[in-house]
């Protein structure tokens, strides 16, 4: 199969997946009832007969005295044109695009940082346990990745706390930076940060490196927190991997050539000992997607989960409807990317 039919191929798996997704939204929203669905568009700051008024033009505007169907591809084409309707929690309260706008960049950073830990921390121990196979490090290795691999996320989080935050005393708690950092900055206005919105990139492009150097502080125990929790599965992964191709012909006919071990093991094992842990990435997405919204509330982090935490506290289906189409989208979407990533890597990935 060439390439560009892949592609096709997975787009047209991935459209669907999209509208499925888009259903089960819809239907969870329509479960109570149409005022229920016309609360998440109707601007929270509305009373006494404006309020109402704005229902009576939402239920014309959706076609909610319509049967079912034409109500979703109503609903549908307002999401289409950026209309996401409200949010009314105690951490912010407006358009439904604002709050992702301020909220998904610091999502989107813990995410990036917890991946970058994941890596570096999940693919050396994966490789030398498979290498040092029975003798006590692999040990070691194997029982701390089962350990974590069992323990629940929020309890990881809680255990980082009490080591590096209450005993050691060496990073922050909770939270972004430090509030008094921030008085009468010119650029902080209002609980928010410009240009991006995250205090950390923010510092440096003002050039306040003691702000900057906190926020740092701040991130390290929640990215921390998602790597340990998702690296635990690339490690089982990379090793069973690894323990397979180094019994391969060419490992052993590398060897018989005398190459340095360190050779052997990086040029020529781990790389095809990795394709299962690129097939296996997707899940490690989702590992990280359902990791922030868990480790966003417990860290006191503003991000896209935390708010999604406070939506479902405060009954806000804005917030909620909003964060579950986002946390779809985004894994769906990685999914497909990944997907085309492997074609080009290994074309009898397009055999599949």
């Amino acid at each position: 199969m060439k390439l560009w039919q892949y592609i096709v191929k997975r787009l047209l798996y991935y459209i669907p997946t999209l509208i499925g997704l888009t259903v089960i939204v819809f239907a969870l929203m329509h479960v109570g009832g149409v005022y229920k669905l016309v609360a998440v568009y109707i601007n929270p700051r509305l009373t006494g007969a404006a309020r109402q008024q704005q229902i009576q033009m939402l239920i014309q505007k959706f076609h909610l005295n319509q049967p079912v169907y034409v109500q979703y591809f109503y609903w549908l084409a307002s999401i289409f044109q950026g209309n996401l309707g409200y949010t009314n929690t105690p951490i912010f309260s407006g358009p439904v695009t604002q709050a992702i706008a301020l909220f998904f960049p610091n999502t989107a950073l813990l995410a990036v940082l917890g991946g970058i830990l994941t890596w570096l921390l999940g693919i050396p121990l994966g490789t030398w346990s498979a290498v040092r196979r029975d003798k006590p490090d692999d040990v070691a290795i194997r029982v701390f990745s089962y350990t974590l691999y069992g323990m629940p996320l929020y309890l990881i989080a809680v255990l980082l706390i009490i080591i590096f935050a209450v005993w050691l005393k060496v990073l922050p708690l909770a939270g972004t930076v430090n509030p008094s950092l921030l008085i009468g900055l010119p650029w902080y206005k209002n609980g928010i940060s410009y240009p991006t919105h995250v205090l950390l990139i923010d510092a440096l492009i003002h050039g306040n490196w003691n702000i900057a150097l906190d926020a740092l502080e701040h991130i390290i125990l929640p990215s921390l927190t998602i790597a340990l929790a998702v690296m635990a599965g690339i490690i089982n992964i990379l090793r069973a991997s690894m323990l397979e191709v180094l019994e391969q012909d060419y490992v052993r006919f590398a060897r018989s050539k005398g190459l340095p071990e360190r050779i052997v093991i990086n040029k020529h094992a781990r790389p095809t000992a990795m394709f299962p842990v690129y097939t296996n990435f997707a899940y490690t997405v989702a590992g990280l997607l359902g990791g922030v919204v868990i480790v966003e509330t417990v860290f006191n982090y503003p991000g896209i989960g935390y708010w999604l935490t406070q939506s479902m506290l405060n009954n806000d289906m804005g917030g909620i409807m909003a964060g579950t189409l986002l946390f779809g989208i985004v894994f769906v979407t990685t999914s497909l990317v990944l997907d085309i990533v492997f074609a080009l890597k290994d074309p009898r990935v397009r055999l599949g």
